[in-house]
């Protein structure tokens, strides 16, 4: 029944998009129509953003109650929905492998928001080098990270953190052993 009324709808704006999988960039033409809708037995107003793929002959329907009323409002929902995996790539940095905010363990809402904090800042270092450092450097930190330099290695933020990761430790042994000397045989740790 939705698809018989979103195939009325008028595409009011025409997009040239690049879509990525599995490494392969395909540029598609996208049309965007928009429809206001209203569940039966509420009075809550839902939009529906048509967005149509001549080449594949394909739509898309997303349903959502951020109100689009001009063309440039579609554009906005459609470009922030498209946008949504690297977000959601983003948390997962942030959360589960690389910095890893859901193992740690505080007792209280003040500590709480101070490691928020302290993650959020590393996240935000990793991300400024990525961007702002010259390309030769990041990539050295992306191999010493563990990036092999084949054509199946993934460029993501991970590698980068365990380049940063490993230049840390490094210059945080080089200290120590400064400080403290690697002991020679009959001397004692003191």
């Amino acid at each position: 029944m939705l698809d018989d009324l979103t195939a009325t709808v008028p595409l009011v704006l025409r997009l040239q998009v690049a879509f990525t999988h599995a490494r392969k960039v395909r540029v598609a033409e996208i049309a965007l129509g928009l429809l206001t809708i209203r569940i039966p037995g509420t009075e809550k107003t839902l939009w529906a953003l048509v967005a149509h793929d001549a080449e594949l002959d394909r739509d898309l329907i997303l349903i959502t109650n951020v109100p689009i009323h001009t063309a440039r409002d579609a554009e906005t929902v459609y470009t922030e929905w498209r946008f949504r995996p690297q977000i959601e790539h983003t948390y997962r940095f942030d959360q589960e492998d690389g910095l890893e905010v859901e193992d740690v363990r505080v007792q209280t809402m003040e500590r709480m928001r101070c490691i928020f904090v302290l993650i959020l800042l590393a996240a935000l270092f990793v991300y400024h080098i990525a961007h702002a450092w010259p390309r030769h450097m990041v990539l050295w930190l992306r191999r010493l990270g563990g990036k092999l330099g084949r054509s199946a290695d993934r460029d993501g933020p991970y590698v980068l953190l365990a380049g940063i990761r490993a230049v840390l430790i490094s210059a945080a042994t080089l200290s120590f052993i400064a400080q403290h000397p690697f002991p020679r045989v009959g001397e004692t740790c003191g």
